[in-house]
């Protein structure tokens, strides 16, 4: 074994001073050339500037303290020794001899009746208890986990009779986990090589020594490595000269079988025919060497792995029938330029021309303009070069940042020197209350921190963050539920990491059919922005020496308006965690304190209401942290209900949560009760359809009640956008019009005369839809027309009663001529025919007017005398449909430019017979009949149901726990009608385009009220009732024996609560103002939290970013001029690519310009000007950015 002379470890900074000239020049070797320059795909994004060295804000390796270094690579090194074992683990516990899981639990001897399964059985386990220690990486090594396993079935034996069943289902599964253990790789540290932790939990260095080198003779005798010792002083401060850790050089031998080398694993499975789990972050192929133009095949110094692989950019569909649903790998899917919307190819046939959904900054998309690509990208982690033995590392075992490090003066610890045998003096002191600990890898109890750091140095961690009042209480308050377990306490940090003011536009559509409470009961129209304070509550844990961001929590905080400053409430709107927390079993009620405690700091500080909405995220998709370990399963909606309502139970048991109740039922059932009870159909003034507004629940960003009224109305405007199609052959009414069945509401008159007598004439057809400018090819339009509208527009707006008076609909007509004549020159025939259907349109409402003028002694029967007639839905005019004794003759003229001359159901004689009348799916009866109930809505037939249920017993909301909690919430509603999923309509239906189905025609019947959308919107947040939680803070005026105890309680609970500060901004802290730009970062520069060994890394780099939010690598930079790229940012997909297997035969350039295989793969990220200039688009796809130098 070739032995190197140890250097000192110190920092990056310092290395760069002591390496020598010609170290720090090209390595050369004898395979390929390998330039510390251009190696590494994160330092080539950096784009050198003419700032000095000092401008960039400086990041301490924490890697430099040889405690932490020690510690780091055992805890690397053991997190993938075990991860064979995970996966053995997950088959066995849903293997067909673990029926119904009998060894997944620990055995119940009371409860079974088995008196002496204690005295045979001296030691239980189960596979439960092996799962959470296996994820806590607790075991010392694997053959601990494998003799745990092994326990499990021999117990099982041992109890039972060689006849009884589990005796012969847990012999089945130990010859088969046997078996499977045969073909794990012994290359990494063994079972009998690490040593137990001393006192100072401390990995020997003879321990290590031994695990790196016990490899089996037939591993060895397949797989041939050179190897380097490393020196570690021991924990007593003595120097051991054991071997720290072995590795592989770069030129790894290939076995004559195709196997690898380099990973003995492959080999032995490969000669005992045993196959082998494949690990999900290893993109090597089964039976071959991986060697890639990234890894070059070598092997990591730190964590003997080899090439692994990162998470790509999450693509999500926004289609209909996927609901969300994030796109599978290997899919073709179609992008908008912005990437702002993904579409998969399931969806995208049923896409319309224009995509409405995805309107921004006034511009419209279109199908036509969406690109195709494909989801295959392949991004392997980033290597750095050792300039001495050049050997290599990943940038993520070697905590190394591109942006801020040297690459060309690094050194693996290998080739470092140790620290003086001495210690310093904190190593010395003795533990204390104010003591930090730290959980380690391979125990299950936390160590003084001051015994694993050999050097006082001060390293970016969560404690260097500034304190608040509120962060004080929750950290307190978590404590002291983590206090029984020992020292455990001491490793969690809680800090607030965003406090920041924020504020969001309320939609058009809220503004339109809701209204503000008022005192007077005067009409408010709801504000168009909304102001809120946004913090971000994250909590640290210490394991190994690092801190590792184990939950995050984003609030929202409303104090209501000026006139109503009592409606101040909260809102959570994100949680997020990851598995890593430690103790595991403390996990739920630690996450539920955090929760709890927010809320009493709220309450305290004056907040008077709390919402929630249990949403969790889509399978793969991420609310905080990105890419969550594999083992950690998304929780299902009734999962995550069942998590709110434990905590909120507890809540309720310290006193901070007074009263739950459901959105619905807080802010819905009354109102909809009363306008369900209202009259249907009688005289009202101008101004009703104000008076009939629904009082807008509470205005929060990203509430579900928000986006279900915008889906809503976006669904409605399409559907009867549609009425008329410009290629449909129409038949033109041009006889005059008649009052029989007159419909009472002037708007859908209005419509019926749009739709009937104006968009069948020839001259309508241009403007019968929204103009497609792509499909056209009007690049220019809509840079020339800011408000476009067309008849169809006009037409879905009258029947949804957007229009306050007549004379907005005679503006928008007006408008649509205008922005036809502004486009085309004088002349043209688009030109002539606006002007043609624009005096239709003043003839056909002249002459509804007159009709009116017989039912009104004002007005004079032209349009203007009207020009103030509401237009709600709820405005109706006394007309006698029975009056008319006779009807005049109806003259019917054919539209013969239809493309193909077919005749539509719409020109029937049936149109005749009912001209100012809407359609059979559109209008109203006016039947009594119906009005008392003839014909049940969606609304009503809950309710018949509920009065049919059966009464169940009415638990104290207070007292009865969890339980009680849920029955709140679902009310009186019967289970089989409630639903925790989106009512995303037509899912997974195949219909007909023009199909009605009955449920849509009931919701149709029910839009005769202008408050058509708050019904809707009630009815699906009735369905959806059970996952929105409306928590009251404050006490009732009157309150029984019970609250009294509550109250009490709860005073008891705050009374370490100091009080908060005056509201701050933490400067410099706005990376994590946004979840959004937060994700966008870590997706950025692949910070993930899949493993122990990511997620030290990601942690200390976010927190580096959080302390300097303008250091460089936070905004994306273009790779090719330097500049700061913003909106959209062109990422080259790239894949990961074998070497040729013949040696100095370069691979051909390929048509996206890739070079040779001694060339890296090199990350490309491209501004929009770049990006134009390339001749190979179809290689890049569009990622929105929302960080910006000015936001920072």
């Amino acid at each position: 074994i070739k032995r190197h002379r140890l250097s000192r470890l110190v920092s990056q900074d310092q290395l760069a001073s002591k390496v020598p000239k010609n170290k720090k020049s090209k390595i050369q070797d004898d395979e390929g050339a390998i330039d510390g320059s251009t190696l590494g795909g994160e330092r080539s994004m950096r784009v050198e500037s003419s700032a000095s060295s000092s401008d960039v804000p400086q990041l301490p390796n924490p890697l430099s303290d040889s405690g932490i270094l020690r510690t780091h690579i055992a805890a690397v090194r053991l997190e993938a020794d075990l991860f064979p074992i995970r996966l053995l683990l997950s088959r066995l516990m849903v293997h067909s001899q673990n029926r119904k899981g009998i060894f997944n639990q620990p055995v119940d001897a009371e409860a079974l009746g088995l008196a002496d399964y204690r005295r045979i059985v001296t030691r239980p386990m189960d596979l439960g208890t092996i799962k959470r220690r296996l994820h806590a990486v607790a075991y010392q090594s694997r053959q601990e986990a494998i003799e745990d396993i092994r326990l499990v079935f021999r117990n099982a034996m041992l109890y039972n009779p060689p006849h009884h069943p589990v005796h012969i289902s847990a012999k089945e599964l130990l010859v088969y986990f046997d078996r499977c253990c045969q073909g794990i790789d012994p290359c990494l540290p063994g079972p009998s090589d690490l040593e137990a932790r001393t006192a100072g939990g401390l990995v020997s260095g003879d321990a290590v020594a031994s695990s790196s080198s016990s490899v089996t003779e037939e591993t060895a005798s397949a797989a041939t490595t050179e190897s380097r010792a490393l020196t570690v002083p021991g924990p007593t401060g003595s120097s051991s000269t054991a071997e720290c850790f072995s590795v592989a050089t770069r030129n790894s031998c290939s076995m004559q079988d195709g196997t690898n080398a380099s990973c003995p694993r492959s080999a032995l499975a490969a000669r005992r025919g045993i196959r082998m789990p494949k690990r999900r972050s290893s993109i090597s192929q089964h039976g071959k060497s991986h060697a890639c133009q990234q890894c070059k095949g070598r092997t990591c110094s730190i964590c003997l792995q080899g090439c692994l692989q990162h998470e790509p950019a999450l693509l999500v569909c926004f289609g209909s029938n996927c609901a969300g649903s994030r796109i599978r790998k290997g899919a073709v899917y179609y992008i908008t330029k912005d990437g702002s919307h993904q579409f998969c190819d399931r969806c995208y046939p049923g896409l319309p021309s224009t995509l409405v959904h995805s309107v921004q900054n006034g511009a419209l998309r279109y199908k036509q303009e969406l690109l195709k690509r494909k989801n295959d990208e392949e991004i392997a982690e980033d290597w750095i070069t050792c300039i001495e033995c050049s050997g290599g590392v990943h940038l993520v075992c070697a905590m190394h940042n591109g942006f801020v490090h040297d690459e060309s003066s690094y050194l693996c610890p290998g080739c470092k020197t140790s620290y003086s045998d001495k210690l310093d003096e904190g190593s010395e002191m003795e533990a204390n209350e104010d003591t930090v600990y730290s959980f380690l890898s391979g125990s299950d109890d936390p160590v003084p921190l001051h015994t694993i750091k050999n050097s006082c140095s001060r390293v970016l961690d969560s404690d260097s963050l500034p304190e608040c009042p509120v962060s004080m209480f929750i950290q307190e308050k978590v404590k002291n539920v983590m206090k029984h377990s020992a020292n455990a306490s001491k490793t969690i940090t809680i800090r607030v990491i965003s406090d920041c003011k924020r504020e969001f536009s309320v939609p058009k559509a809220v503004r339109r059919y809701f209204r503000m409470a008022s005192e007077s009961n005067d009409v408010v129209t709801p504000p168009p922005s909304v102001q809120y304070r946004q913090k971000a509550i994250a909590m640290f844990q210490k394991i190994d020496g690092l801190d590792i961001c184990v939950f995050c929590m984003y609030v929202q905080e409303y104090n209501g308006r000026a006139d109503d400053p009592s409606d101040k409430r909260v809102y959570i709107a994100y949680i997020d965690s990851v598995e890593h927390f430690r103790p595991r079993e403390l996990r739920t009620q630690v996450f539920h304190e955090i929760l709890i405690a927010y809320l009493a700091t709220a309450r305290e500080r004056g907040y008077r209401a709390a919402q929630i909405w249990a949403c969790p995220p889509s399978r793969g998709n991420s609310f905080v942290f990105w890419n969550h370990p594999s083992s950690q399963r998304t929780p299902t909606t009734e999962r995550l209900l069942a998590w709110y309502h434990g905590a909120l139970s507890r809540a309720i048991d310290f006193g901070v949560v007074t009263d739950v109740k459901s959105l619905y039922e807080s802010h819905f059932e009354e109102q909809l009760r009363e306008i369900s009870d209202s009259p249907a159909q009688v005289p009202s003034r101008p101004d009703a359809h104000l008076k009939e507004r629904m009082i807008c629940p509470p205005l929060i960003d990203g509430d579900f009640w928000i986006e279900e009224a915008v889906r809503i109305h976006h669904a409605e405007i399409a559907k009867h956008l549609k009425v008329r199609s410009q290629t449909e052959v129409c038949v033109w009414n041009v006889g005059q019009i008649s009052d029989r069945n007159l419909d009472a509401c002037p708007a859908l008159q209005v419509a019926s005369m749009l739709k009937d007598r104006v968009m069948t004439h020839p001259s309508s057809v241009p403007f019968r839809r929204p103009v497609n400018a792509a499909a056209m090819k009007l690049h220019n339009y809509h840079k020339i027309i800011k408000n476009p509208i067309d008849l169809g527009t006009i037409y879905s707006r009258c029947l949804l009663g957007e229009y306050h008076e007549l004379k907005n609909v005679v503006d928008d007509v007006e408008l649509m001529v205008s922005n036809a004549k502004t486009f085309n020159p004088p002349g043209h025939i688009v030109s002539s025919m606006a002007t043609e259907i624009l005096g239709l349109f003043y003839a056909e409402l002249n002459a509804l007017t007159n009709a009116w003028k017989r039912y009104s002694t004002d007005g004079e029967g032209v349009w203007e005398s009207y020009a103030d007639t509401s237009m709600s839905l709820d405005h109706l005019i006394e007309v006698d449909s029975v009056n008319a004794s006779s009807t005049q003759p109806i003259v019917l003229v054919e539209d013969d430019r239809s493309s193909d001359g077919s005749r539509s159901h719409s020109s029937s004689d049936g149109l005749s017979s009912a001209p100012l009348k809407a359609d059979n799916n559109e209008a109203i009866s006016t039947d009594a009949s119906t009005a008392e109930g003839k014909s049940l809505t969606k609304d009503n037939q809950l309710d018949s149901r509920k009065a049919k249920s059966t009464p169940s017993k009415v638990l104290n909301i207070l007292t009865d726990g969890p339980e009680a909690v849920m029955q709140r919430l679902a009310g009186n509603d019967p289970k089989d009608t409630l639903s925790s999923r989106k009512p995303f309509k037509n899912s997974n239906k195949k219909r007909r385009r023009s199909s009605l189905d009955s449920d849509t025609v009931a919701e149709v019947s029910n839009r005769r009220r202008q408050s058509w959308l708050c019904e809707e919107v009630g009815l699906s947040i009735r369905r959806m009732r059970t996952c929105f939680f409306s928590c009251s803070l404050l006490p009732n005026d009157e309150m029984s024996e019970t609250e009294h105890q509550k109250l009490q309680a709860y005073r008891s609970y705050v009374s370490v609560f100091r009080g908060d500060d005056e509201a701050r901004d933490l400067r410099g802290f706005s990376l994590a103002d946004t979840r959004s730009a937060l994700l966008e970062l870590s997706q950025f520069r692949n910070f993930e939290f899949d493993t122990l060994r990511r997620a030290k890394y990601s942690t200390a780099m976010l927190l580096y970013h959080i302390h300097h939010s303008n250091a460089p690598g936070t905004i994306p930079s273009c790779t090719s001029c330097g500049g700061t790229i913003t909106e959209v940012r062109w990422h080259k997909v790239k894949k990961v690519s074998e070497i040729s297997e013949a040696k100095g035969v370069p691979r051909p350039k390929t048509a996206s310009g890739e070079g040779s295989d001694r060339q890296p793969t090199v990350r490309e990220d491209l501004c929009a000007s770049c990006y134009a200039t390339r001749q190979y688009k179809d290689f890049f796809i569009p990622i929105p950015v929302s960080l910006s130098s000015q936001s920072m």
